[in-house]
């Protein structure tokens, strides 16, 4: 039993070994042996990943990421075998990178022989390997025309695995093996972990491209910016040039009359503002109708050649066209231009020309020519601020021309003026005497010397007698007015003014009472003196008070009133007559203006109409004034004030 029992334990001990030796190399062995193949392809994929992490830096550009690619996919043949990579890049425009249609970045073992377009995919492989999660895989049945085209050549099985940035697809890694499905398998990890890599390569290369692209835009639109403040800044500096130039033209024209040297000061400035070579103007000559070249342009000779006169006929010329049609005219290359005279341009070897017109209001006076060696310097603003200079210029031009004309008139006319002052001088002398003698002889006649007359010779005579003194009277205040208005010098003195005004009253009186008219002196207590002549201003005293009477009716009054101003005496002669008509006021004191009005009880008003001309003229003389005021039917005022002493000595006066 014993020997039984150990028999049977030993055979279930065989019996056991055996189970267990059948099951561990049936079942454990190759379990074990998966297992270590797994450990060493987890070892494989961990030192793989991180070759791939540490080895490669940032693609900074499409050629960088190709390399990175192709590094990756040498990673993984180094470490994985049993199958052949291609890898396609098929991106969108990325910073300023343009988008890539489709580029076949790598392809190893069989199908390096192979033309990219041999490994063309189809869209619909593309959109099947996008849409399934770790791609699209493919056993035996190869899809497609590269499907068949790699079976030829040994492909067993083919694996596409998608890669790209978030949201966009970037290219597909091909992996075509010839081995069973089951030995393919084992690729895809490696390949899931390289599809990782390409990927995060591509959103690494994108976000930086982007920010590349963003940054050369920004350094883009800051370098125009830069360019565009450059340009505003010297813009700026050039229009605060102009202003400046404006401003010392505008200077010049003020502080210097003299036209030629005003016209040269300005070219000058022109030329500096602009860094032209050439500034003149051209002015009509209204007698020839031709436009010349004033003295002092800058940068021409003033000799024959550079001074010329062009016609307007000349309707070729670019001078003559502005001047006609009053439109500006630029070219920056003058010697070749057409529109310009190519003689000239060539002769002061002139590229850039700027001409613009010279107008008062409609009227053209001529042209301003701007002309630069250089070739397209003037720009439209060079011309807007050439036509403000010539604006100024144009005026100052206008009124040099109008002062020139009427420096002539004044010539003119001084000479007539004298020539009208000695024939009155001449005349009046000459007819001083020989009235002197006739007077005499009348006065002899008149007063019986040579015998007794009879009525009607004493009637004649008398009449004879009136016209002569008449003519004296003429004659005299012809002499006066022309001594005023030939510069007499009147010689001033202390002059009681109250004491000529009492001296003319006094002499007139007797003709005021021969027609029934009232004669008054009014004048304050303690009058300072003046400075005058008492000869100049008893006559201004005579004209007004005759003419006062005279045109006073019976009846009525004349009164002469004399008040202090401060700096002068006020006088007054004051009638109650038949006034002056409104609309011959403005003549009162012009040389033989008489009004038409008349008195109420006379034929016409004896005089010359010289008196109030004479008056003005001694009251001028003695740095006062005179005016009057009047109306019709109620009687006329005249007034003068004449400037008292600085001594102011009392006068007593007592109203007369």
């Amino acid at each position: 039993m014993n020997e039984l029992a150990a028999a049977l334990t030993a055979a279930t001990i065989v019996g056991l070994g055996a189970i267990y030796w059948q099951l561990k190399f049936r079942l454990l062995l190759p379990t074990e042996a998966r297992l270590h193949r797994e450990r060493l392809d987890w070892s494989e994929r961990g030192t793989f990943s991180q070759e791939l992490l540490e080895a490669h830096p940032l693609p900074e550009t499409p050629e960088a990421l190709s390399e990175s690619i192709q590094f990756g996919v040498d990673r993984f043949l180094a470490r994985f075998g049993g199958v052949d990579l291609f890898v396609w890049i098929r991106r969108d425009e990325i910073g300023s990178f343009e988008k890539t249609d489709g580029e076949l970045a790598v392809r190893t073992g069989i199908l390096e022989s192979l033309e990219m377009a041999d490994l063309n995919l189809e869209d619909d492989l593309w959109v099947q390997a996008s849409e399934k999660e770790g791609g699209a895989f493919w056993s035996e049945d190869l899809p497609g025309d590269v499907g068949r085209l790699l079976s030829t050549r040994g492909g067993r099985s083919l694996r596409l695995i998608p890669w790209g940035t978030r949201g966009r697809l970037w290219g597909l890694i091909g992996a075509v093996g010839g081995q069973e499905s089951a030995a393919a398998e084992r690729h895809a990890e490696p390949l899931a972990t390289l599809a990782a890599y390409f990927s995060s390569m591509a959103d690494r290369a994108a976000r930086f491209w982007d920010l590349e692209g963003a940054r050369e835009q920004l350094q883009g639109g800051l370098d125009v910016t830069m360019q565009r403040l450059d340009e505003t800044n010297l813009q700026l500096i050039q229009r605060a040039k102009e202003m400046n130039t404006v401003k010392e033209v505008t200077d010049i024209i003020s502080d210097h009359p003299d036209q030629p040297d005003v016209l040269s000061a300005i070219v000058a400035l022109v030329a500096k503002s602009l860094e032209a070579d050439i500034c003149e103007f051209l002015l009509l000559d209204d007698e020839t109708g031709e436009l010349v070249t004033q003295p002092g342009a800058h940068g021409v000779d003033d000799g024959p050649e550079g001074r010329y006169r062009i016609s307007l006929s000349t309707k070729e010329a670019s001078s003559v066209r502005v001047f006609s049609t009053g439109e500006p005219f630029v070219t920056g290359d003058a010697q070749n231009d057409p529109q310009v005279i190519s003689h000239y341009a060539k002769l002061w070897n002139v590229s850039s020309l700027m001409i613009v017109p010279l107008r008062i209001e409609s009227r053209r006076i001529g042209v301003m020519r701007v002309g630069s060696f250089k070739q397209d310097l003037f720009k439209p603003e060079h011309v807007s601020f050439v036509q403000v200079i010539a604006e100024e210029a144009a005026v100052l031009i206008e009124s040099a021309v109008l002062s020139k004309k009427l420096h002539e008139s004044n010539v003119e006319l001084k000479h007539l003026h004298s020539m009208k002052d000695d024939f009155v001088s001449t005349v009046s002398h000459e007819f001083k005497t020989p009235l002197t003698s006739i007077q005499g002889f009348l006065a002899v006649l008149l007063e019986g010397e040579t015998g007794d007359l009879t009525d009607e010779q004493v009637r004649f005579l008398k009449i004879v007698k009136n016209a002569a003194d008449r003519l004296h009277l003429l004659v005299a205040d012809l002499l006066d007015l022309s001594k005023l208005e030939g510069g007499l010098k009147i010689a001033l003195h202390r002059l009681d003014l109250v004491e000529a005004a009492r001296n003319c009253v006094d002499s007139q009186r007797l003709a005021a009472e021969e027609r029934g008219v009232i004669l008054s002196l009014e004048a304050g207590e303690d009058l300072p003196p003046v400075r005058g002549s008492e000869q100049w201003i008893g006559q201004v005293f005579d004209n007004l008070v005759s003419n006062a009477i005279k045109f006073t009716a019976e009846g009525g009054s004349v009164s002469v009133g004399i008040e202090n101003k401060g700096e002068g005496l006020l006088v007054r002669v004051a009638d109650t007559g038949i006034g002056i008509p409104k609309k011959e006021q403005e003549r009162v004191f012009e040389k033989f203006f008489r009004a038409s009005n008349r008195a109420d009880n006379d034929g016409p008003a004896p005089g010359t109409g010289l008196g109030l001309a004479i008056c003005r003229q001694i009251i001028d003389r003695h740095g006062g004034r005179i005016w009057f005021e009047s109306e019709a039917g109620k009687g006329t005022r005249f007034f003068f004030m004449v400037p008292t002493e600085r001594r102011n000595t009392p006068v007593a006066v007592k109203n007369t």
